[in-house]
């Protein structure tokens, strides 16, 4: 095994993300498991939303982007990636840097 590669840990499970549409801003109501996680302005507030309540976004509210939910959604240090439509840590590990190397 090439040592510029890190060793692979456990795949995460989105699954445990949240739809968190509330109505009346007060509490998350829904709590399904989100599918979409929304990026509500520029300084990227975001939420997570169900299939039943991304329905609801699109048709009532402005955002500005979208992806599916994903295994970087949440975690600490994720960045946006609207070019790839993810969130995503990979731009800053040595990994990364590594592979640009290998297809250079």
């Amino acid at each position: 095994m090439n040592e510029s590669f890190p060793a692979l840990g456990p795949e995460v499970d989105t699954s445990t993300q949240q739809c968190s549409f509330s109505p009346d801003v007060s509490d998350n109501t829904c709590q399904v498991p989100a599918l979409w996680h929304i990026a509500w302005d520029t300084d990227l507030e975001n939420g997570f939303a169900c299939r039943e309540h991304m329905a609801v976004v699109q048709q009532r509210f402005v955002y500005i982007d979208r992806h599916p939910i994903g295994p970087d959604c949440g975690m600490p240090g994720a960045r946006w990636d609207f070019d790839h439509k993810r969130c995503n840590r990979s731009d800053d590990t040595p990994a990364l840097a590594a592979a640009k190397e290998l297809t250079a």
